[in-house]
């Protein structure tokens, strides 16, 4: 299932509409804030058919809760066109909303939508949240979101097929590398990973730090692909789609699945809901025979660290009538858990995390428990990736560029700083300016 690869697609909004929209000014950019909160008034909820039940369970927990709800589809750029239409015509605006990193450009102009939850939300409740969901939803100093999921990466293998070839997990990446020539040798048209999708820019290009959309403040991002972070990426991928052993396509792609289902997957380092929404569902792994180790490390790091593939978050607009409603749907729904439990993603919120974790431990299906392997891997995603007004870009762009290059047989060593041009002008034309 392909929905969390493409969440951080699905909720953004083209580059030329965010130009187009930046130069027409918009008229009424903004409204008017209610003059003081109405705790009695309606809460406008917005969200794509996924999380409709849940907003339905919390008005059924809450009763006398007065919720407005709208399905939405989950389009690329749908929330931020009807915000602006509702900003021409003073009327209209959503109090809560289902996205992604789309956030950033919902708080900035010309949307000015997006409202902080600094003082709607306890402290004691945002420190529950892992680390780098905090930091994502932080925002020139104030949070902005609460994040429902977490995509962090792991390293995902068939243990029967590494044992019947007699290899075993690498813990480095350097060891990765040489295991992927010895399968080339060895059982060619075999796989160990794969770069042919935005997906595994993050599980490669982020888990490794390379500052591709690194922001240093509301108004500049280091964007750098000749750093070492990104030339090491570079370094260690290239000689692997040279033999054959890290795939060109997307994991998703009809060619790549049939891999899957001829059982030709070893390896692959992808997110920790691929278990359940790409082995199991596409790739059609064996069940007792997959297993998440952690993610390699680099020379100088003792740990692996991760990207993130997805997670979606909760954020609150500033023209809520009853902020605080709002606010306290949003900290429900993320944080409840009995809610939580039972999602089909990994929890942000901690508590509900170790709970959601304790009802899969059991899990025939692998073969053996994951989930301690996604408890650590949600500590370590890498920090210097964060939500940007150009998010659309670091997506679409990649997939179109790189992805689209690495096909063509083109170089990862040209590709990659090609691919920074472009979200460098994207950078500075959503605000920011550009630093190596």
């Amino acid at each position: 299932m392909n929905r969390h690869a493409r969440r951080r697609a699905a909720g953004t909004v083209s580059l030329a509409l965010v130009a187009a929209l930046a130069l027409t000014g918009c008229g009424n950019d903004s409204g008017e804030k209610p003059s003081a909160p109405d705790p009695h008034a309606k809460v406008v909820v917005w969200a794509d058919a996924t999380r409709l039940p849940m907003v339905e369970a919390y008005q059924k927990s809450h009763p006398d809760a007065k919720i407005d709800l709208t399905t939405i589809p989950n389009e690329a750029g749908y929330v931020q066109t009807k915000v602006q239409l509702a900003n021409r015509s003073g009327q209209g605006w959503p109090d809560v909303v289902f996205t992604g990193a789309d956030v950033a450009a919902l708080q900035a102009k010309p949307y000015n939508w997006a409202a902080p939850l600094d003082d709607y939300v306890k402290k004691d409740v945002v420190d529950g949240f892992a680390a780098s969901s905090t930091t994502n939803c932080t925002i020139d100093g104030h949070l902005y979101c609460l994040q429902n999921d977490i995509a962090q990466t792991v390293l995902w293998y068939d243990k029967g097929l590494l044992d019947q070839f007699g290899y075993t997990v690498p813990k480095t990446w350097a060891e990765y590398q040489q295991l992927g020539a010895k399968v080339a040798a060895e059982h060619p048209g075999y796989v160990v990973g794969a770069l042919g999708a935005h997906g595994m820019m993050y599980t490669y290009y982020q888990a490794s730090g390379c500052p591709l959309s690194e922001v240093r403040s509301d108004t500049e991002v280091r964007i750098d692909a000749r750093a070492p972070e990104c030339t090491r990426v570079n370094d260690l991928l290239q000689p692997m789609l040279d033999n054959g052993s890290v795939s060109r396509l997307d994991p998703f792609d009809p060619a790549f699945v049939k891999l899957g289902t001829d059982r030709k997957l070893l390896m692959l380092p992808f997110a920790s809901w691929a278990g359940n929404f790409a082995f199991k569902p596409t790739f059609k792994t064996p069940p007792g025979q997959l297993s998440a180790a952690p993610m390699p490390t680099w020379p100088g790091e003792t740990v692996g660290y991760s990207g993130a593939v997805g997670g979606g978050v909760w954020v609150m607009g500033r023209h809520a009538a009853n902020p605080q409603g709002a606010a306290d749907l949003i900290t429900w729904l993320t944080t409840d858990i009995e809610l939580q439990k039972a999602q089909p993603t990994y929890p942000a919120y901690q508590p509900a995390a170790k709970a959601w974790a304790a009802a899969k431990a059991t899990d025939p299906y692998y073969a053996a428990d994951p989930t301690p392997v996604f408890a650590t891997q949600a500590e370590l995603i890498r920090d210097n990736w964060n939500y940007t007004r150009f998010a659309s870009t670091l997506t679409n762009g990649y997939n179109e560029s790189v992805a689209k290059g690495i096909q063509d047989r083109g170089k990862l060593s040209d590709l990659l700083p090609a691919f920074a041009k472009t979200l460098g002008q994207a950078a500075e034309d959503t605000g920011y300016t550009v630093i190596q």
